[in-house]
């Protein structure tokens, strides 16, 4: 983990009781749709590793798939969240952030992550992270990341923005109160590189068939690049 990483843990730390509402409701109840797209793309069986779990949201999914589950954070509260959550499931979790897997090469069938990309890149370890996830990867399985993007139409965009500004702050601080942690969901989504130089950092990393698939207009979407 780098040093610039250790704040946003803290943060993601001091957010855990009131996190999955939150989601909830700055998605517009959107985000349980967008994590059944992700896990629709893998088989029931695969080993799934689901980088940020945070709670284990998309882990919990994963697994109602038949997915063999391992969820990695380096929150520890977000794992003791998680592990709470999913106790009755065979998904399994561990402290460990994305930059630095305690995972043997070619370990999983797949891996996933939920709103993560963004602050991987905002901690500067994105690169080394996608690196470390094509180091696990076993050849012809993929990653799916699903992540808050920008819409390119101009009608959809205007909106975004006075939503990002005015609404997401009302919900933040209703939700958090002291501890909503300001403009950074906003700030992170505008600075966030477009979907093709993610993809070109992905396939710096090694992966191959790079892909972004919008959801929801482009508010959301998923890349998805594939081990060969």
């Amino acid at each position: 983990m780098t040093p610039s990483s250790a704040p946003i843990r803290d943060m993601f730390n001091s957010l855990v009781p009131e996190y999955d509402r939150f989601n909830r409701l700055s998605s517009l109840g959107l985000d349980g749709s967008w994590r059944r797209e992700v896990a629709a793309l893998f088989q029931s069986g695969s080993r799934v590793l689901d980088v940020g779990t945070g709670t284990g949201e998309l882990a919990q999914t994963l697994s109602e798939r038949g997915c063999d589950v391992v969820g990695a954070d380096f929150s520890e509260r977000m794992i003791d969240a998680a592990r709470r959550k999913l106790r009755d499931t065979k998904a399994t979790f561990v402290v460990a952030g994305a930059d630095e897997l305690p995972f043997e090469p070619r370990s999983f069938d797949g891996i996933t992550s939920a709103f993560v990309v963004r602050s991987l890149y905002q901690g500067g370890n994105m690169a080394q992270s996608f690196r470390e996830f094509y180091r696990v990867l076993r050849p012809n399985s993929q990653m799916v990341h699903l992540e808050l993007t920008r819409p390119r139409k101009k009608i959809l965009s205007v909106g975004h923005r006075a939503y990002l500004r005015w609404v997401l702050p009302m919900i933040g601080r209703l939700s958090f109160g002291e501890r909503w942690p300001k403009d950074y969901l906003e700030r992170t989504i505008q600075a966030f590189p477009e979907p093709k130089n993610v993809a070109q950092q992905m396939r710096w990393a090694g992966f191959e068939r790079t892909s972004f698939y919008p959801l929801s207009g482009g508010v959301a979407g998923l890349f998805v690049g594939w081990r060969c």
